[in-house]
């Protein structure tokens, strides 16, 4: 019984087997294969991939479907299906590898950096797609440069092992210019106010050497250079739209449309104090210190609630409290605007790395001299922004990135990501006087000389009767205090012969020293080494005073200057108070000469609806 039960079993997994080898020989002998001809650089598991679907029987539907199917991929030149034995048959003809590339007429952009484009989009073969990609690519470099117009065409030469070269004629055409910048909409900030905000120019009598080219990418940068301003005079409703006229001289009149919204003012400031930090007394000294009262009903701007959320740690540091944060926030109503200071603990984080990134001419000293930080050293989140408004009032870069990356729960590394900015500018003009005559004037400066961050200025101003020059340097001798070293020598030849009987050289060479006191108020304070040398050209006419001080004459000057200023722009200011107190000390080199001068100014800046006064006192 057993042995039959055996045989039994030993029966079904044969009669099994034999079914299921039935079942799938007649499987493999109805499947629809694809065969794939031409692909010599394509692999086939490629371009099956293409394909969503596959076939179900051999129709010339599925046939259509895959042609099409890699007609609109792009990637080959030709594609052609058949149907033989049981299959789909796809023959391809892939596009031809490129062997080499020329280029001709290309007179801004070398060959190399063409053929840098090139590498970096893999154009390797003849494909349309990749090959119109280029010419984008190309364009928009040129456009770059102010090149609006240009035109690029190119033919291929095919060999019999389909392997092209390709030339490229290049048609430049002249750099774009910008005759005009019109404002429109603009009620409350004046044009010439927002012009000094872009950097879009155009060329006038004043300043016949500005860079007018235009440039679509600086357009869009001075969108949102106006839109920041606005917001920053109090504007949040800001809206600004440009549009571009093109005109037939290859130039172009730019249209700045502004939406200005309502103007928002601060109405209160408040010290929210989170985790008790610090006690009600200290806050109470914050407050004196930073005088929120006098700060109600003026103009919403974000930098004085940066600038106060920057007064408000460094007092707090000063209190002998670390590792906090402050969060600013806004709370709006209407037209005005609650500002709330949030204090809170944070866990304590230290640097690791100082990483700066950008600086291709600018020497890393100039930018780490300005950190107040080192490795090692504790990092506070308000930290970060006073960074980067230091390196700001340097004026030597266009943009300015910090980031922190995190180490590890306490360790960070600071990047530093700069875009270095054009620092140098050489100008010149003329000018007829009645006093002067016909005069030429000349001068360099140059900000960031040979990448130290030291300033350096060269002038000349030649007449008929005067010939002077004009040397100039200013370096930062104290970084944390923000205090400028300024060295300088001046040379002026004047000649009185006509109209007083002599003639006047003057040599000057002096340093003097520059910082903030607050941060409206600054002091300039200056010595210079004077030598005057008079010559007497008619002794009957000359004024006694002149004869008695003839040949050389050696003095000191000694130059005080207190600055104060609330207004908002010194070249259009609309609102506000300047004062200027000067005072001159000239050291006597003999019983006529000698001074003491002192000059007291008061401008007081006013509106009234469109009107604008000014009242001066001197």
């Amino acid at each position: 019984m057993k042995r039959l039960l055996k045989k039994f079993i030993n029966f079904i997994k044969i009669s099994f087997s034999l079914i299921l080898f039935s079942f799938f020989n007649n499987v493999l002998a109805n499947e629809i294969l694809i065969e794939i001809n031409g692909n010599d650089f394509t692999d086939k598991d490629v371009i099956l991939s293409l394909l969503d679907k596959g076939p179900e029987k051999l129709d010339e539907q599925y046939s259509n479907y895959i042609i099409k199917t890699l007609d609109n991929s792009q990637l080959f030149e030709d594609v052609e299906v058949k149907i033989s034995d049981n299959k789909y048959i796809i023959n391809i003809k892939e596009y031809s590898n490129i062997n080499k590339i020329f280029f001709n007429n290309n007179e801004r952009l070398k060959n190399e950096d063409l053929q840098e484009i090139a590498s970096q989009i893999n154009l390797n073969n003849t494909n349309p797609v990749s090959i119109n990609k280029f010419i984008s690519e190309i364009k928009n470099v040129y456009e770059s440069f102010g090149y609006n117009n240009i035109e690029i065409s190119y033919i291929l030469k095919t060999n019999n092992s389909n392997i092209s070269d390709i030339f490229f004629e290049i048609i430049e055409g002249k750099i774009t210019k910008i005759q005009n910048i019109y404002f429109i909409g603009n009620n409350e900030l004046d044009s010439q106010l927002l012009k000094n905000q872009i950097n879009s120019k155009t060329k006038n009598l004043i300043n016949i050497f500005a860079n007018n080219n235009f440039k679509r990418f600086v357009v869009e940068n001075d969108m949102r250079s106006l839109i920041n301003f606005y917001k920053d005079n109090g504007f949040l409703d800001i809206r600004i739209e440009n549009t571009i006229e093109y005109l037939t001289s290859n130039r172009v009149n730019l249209y700045f449309n502004i939406d200005e919204g309502q103007l928002y003012n601060f109405s209160s400031f408040k010290i929210l104090n989170k985790n008790n930090l610090i006690n009600q007394e200290q806050i109470i000294k914050i407050k004196n210190d930073i005088k929120f009262e006098n700060l109600i009903n003026t103009n919403f701007s974000i930098n004085q609630i940066n600038n106060i959320k920057n007064d408000i740690s460094n007092l707090i540091i000063k209190e002998g409290v670390e590792f906090f944060e402050i969060n600013s926030l806004q709370k709006i109503e209407n037209s005005n605007v609650d500002i709330i200071y949030e204090i809170n603990n944070v866990e304590p984080k230290y640097v690791k790395q100082i990483n700066i990134y950008g600086n291709s001419r600018t020497f890393d000293k100039v930018i780490r001299r300005e950190l107040n930080l080192s490795e090692g050293d504790p990092i506070y989140a308000t930290q970060i922004n006073q960074i980067k408004q230091k390196l700001k009032s340097l004026n030597l870069f266009n943009k300015i990135e910090i980031k922190e990356e995190n180490i590890d729960d306490n360790l960070v590394n600071i990047i530093i990501d700069v875009e270095e900015t054009q620092t140098g500018t050489i100008n010149a003009g003329l000018s007829v006087g009645t006093l002067d005559g016909f005069a030429v004037v000349a001068g360099l400066s140059e900000r960031n000389f040979y990448g130290t961050g030291r300033s350096l200025d060269f002038s000349v101003n030649t007449s008929e009767d005067k010939t002077q020059f004009t040397l100039q340097t200013t370096d930062r001798l104290d970084h944390e205090n923000d205090i400028n070293i300024i060295y300088r020598a001046n040379y002026q030849e004047q000649d009185f012969a006509k109209s007083s009987s002599y003639e006047l050289d003057t040599f000057s060479s002096g340093l003097g020293l520059s910082y903030k006191i607050i941060p409206k108020l600054r002091h300039n304070i200056n010595l210079d080494y004077v030598i005057k040398n008079y010559k007497i050209t008619d002794t009957n006419t000359v004024a006694s005073s002149i004869n008695n001080s003839s040949g050389e004459n050696v003095s000191f000057v000694l130059t005080n200057k207190l600055y104060y200023s609330t207004v908002k722009s010194i070249f259009l200011p609309k609102d506000g108070l300047i004062i200027n107190y000067d005072n001159f000390i000239e050291t006597p080199s003999s019983s006529s000469n000698g001074y003491l001068k002192n000059i007291f100014t008061i401008k007081n800046y006013k509106k009234y609806k469109k009107i604008f006064f000014q009242i001066k006192l001197k």
